[in-house]
């Protein structure tokens, strides 16, 4: 084994018995590398301790006063009251005890009684407010800072106290101002871009800077809030405050933006005296797309003027926008009103107030017509309406030109409102036993013929029972009707011989002459049924 391993071996060893000795004697150390019961020599001769125990064995042995007892042991907290913890377990006894007085009242003092106060009483006296018993040294600066008017964050956490604070080294922590410019003046006088110097920007730095660093600066624009492309992509100060300038800077658009209002042409702005307020039409993200406001203006985009999308230059023809153009309907619309022929607008002198009967809706439809107050026939303005119907064929069957006697709404043909008690002959009162039109009028959308014995009405077999006693009867639909012209069975009638049963042929008494058959009696509507000639009588 060579010389230096052995020499280390022997070192450890000797360690290691000195702190078996001391473990099995009692004693401990002091902070200054010897027994608590011994004197450190480096402080100058033993201090008088008259004021010690008169048994001079329980530190010193026998026969010389300069060996001390290595078993000492004596419990301070039982002794004498007051249990020593941290470095004062540690402590040389004769550091407290010793002839400067009583020891009571030099801890009446608290830790200025026994140590001196190095930050020279401008901390003041609580000194546990920032050291424990373990060590004089702080643990978390950084925490203790916290209680103060100035906590320390990003770059200042990091910062050696006297950097602040000079003469921290000694203990020495007066009071530093807390103005960023105070310990930034350096800095101050560098900042050139922008100059804060010029623009007397020498206060008040947290308005722009953070703790972490100087750089990435971020100014508070709440009073004109950057957004949209004012924003993004990151722009620099200069982008707006041009030539160094941050102060009068103007805060309208056309401010900054008076170029792009003169250049643009779709549409021209400056010929058509646009507004400089670019807000009321365009945002802060892009130019496009622009979406004015039309209800400002007192004619307000709805219904046809607006989907599909149109372009201004739509309705503002030629560039013009201003005043002069027309906000009536038929100042756009001439050409529809002229080209329109069911009705015929123009020949018919329509007005031109087109909103009377037409919306904003796409297609002019639907139309509502308030016909209040309108003097006239219907035929006046619907005649090719009528023609043109053909389900039924209004003209071919002759229907009356009053549409009003079917037809209930101005705003719908289909709305039918048929009345049977206006619409049909008054002769031949509808309902008839409920019969459905086509069984009478069995050819299909022909209403001027009918038939009695068709549709499953009137059967033979049931009819002929009903007239075997009647003179002259015929199943046929012209016999029928000659006898029942108003729908309704006569059993009350009698025969010429007066015998019940015996009955002949009713006929009709005349409105103009007595005796003799009056014609049916015509009324505007539907040209009445009538029947085929009638079918000569058997012999």
């Amino acid at each position: 084994m060579r010389i230096r391993d052995l020499f280390f071996l022997l070192l450890a060893a000797l360690a290691l018995f000195f702190g078996l000795y001391a473990c099995t004697s009692g004693g401990r150390l002091s902070s200054g590398g010897v027994l608590q019961q011994d004197w450190n020599q480096r402080r100058g001769p033993v201090v008088p301790h008259d004021n010690f125990p008169r048994d001079c064995s329980l530190c010193h042995e026998g026969g010389s006063w300069s060996r001390i007892r290595a078993d000492f042991a004596f419990d301070h907290e039982k002794e004498a009251g007051t249990p020593l913890r941290g470095a004062h377990a540690r402590a040389e006894c004769l550091r407290c005890h010793n002839d400067r007085g009583p020891v009571q009242l030099f801890a009446g003092r608290g830790c200025a009684g026994c140590h001196e106060d190095v930050h020279r009483g401008k901390q003041g006296n609580q000194c546990a407010d920032c050291h424990d018993e373990t060590k004089w040294s702080i643990g978390d600066a950084i925490a203790l800072h916290e209680r103060t008017r100035f906590p320390l964050f990003g770059a200042h956490a990091a910062v050696e106290c006297w950097r602040c604070h000079p003469g921290a080294q000694v203990g020495n922590f007066d009071r530093a101002a807390t103005q960023c410019a105070t310990c930034h003046q350096a800095e101050l006088a560098s900042a050139t871009n922008p100059d804060h110097l010029a623009e007397g920007w020498t206060s008040d730095c947290q308005r722009c800077h953070s703790t972490v660093g100087w750089t990435s600066a971020a100014f508070n624009h709440s009073w004109w809030p950057l957004q949209g492309a004012h924003a993004t992509p990151p722009r620099s100060c200069t982008d707006c405050h041009t030539s160094g300038s941050y102060s009068g800077l103007q805060s309208t658009c056309a401010g900054c933006h008076q170029a792009n209002y003169d250049a643009t042409m779709n549409p021209p702005h400056a010929a058509g005296n646009f507004p400089t307020n670019c807000q009321v039409c365009h945002g802060t993200a892009h130019w496009q797309p622009a979406t004015f406001t039309h209800s400002g203006v007192g004619f307000e985009l709805s219904g046809a003027h607006t989907s599909p999308p149109l372009a201004c230059a739509a309705c503002h023809v030629g560039g013009n926008y201003g005043v002069t153009l027309p906000t009536n309907c038929v100042g756009c619309h001439q050409v529809d009103y002229d080209a329109t022929s069911a009705p015929d607008h123009a020949q018919l002198g329509i007005p031109t107030a087109c909103a009377q009967c037409h919306t904003t809706a796409p297609h002019w439809h639907p139309v509502h017509m308030d016909h209040t107050g309108l003097v006239g026939t219907c035929q006046e303005c619907h005649t090719p309406d009528y023609n043109s119907t053909s389900n039924p064929d209004h003209e071919l069957q002759g229907y009356p030109l009053e549409c009003a006697m079917c037809h209930s709404s101005s705003n719908n043909w289909h709305t039918v409102s048929w009345n049977p008690n206006t619409s049909h002959d008054p002769d031949f009162p509808l309902p008839h036993h409920g019969s459905r039109c086509n069984q009478c009028h069995t050819t299909t959308q022909v209403f001027t013929s009918f038939s009695c014995i068709s549709g499953g009405c009137h059967g033979q077999s049931g009819t002929n029972g009903h007239h075997h006693d009647v003179n002259d009867y015929q199943y046929n639909s012209n016999a029928c009707y000659e006898c029942h012209p108003d729908g309704h069975a006569h059993d009350d009638l009698t025969g010429q011989s007066g015998r019940r049963g015996a009955r002949s042929l009713p006929v009709r008494p005349s409105r103009a002459t007595p005796g003799r058959r009056a014609p049916p009696r015509r009324i505007p509507g539907p040209a009445r049924p009538q029947p085929p000639p009638p079918t000569p009588l058997r012999p």
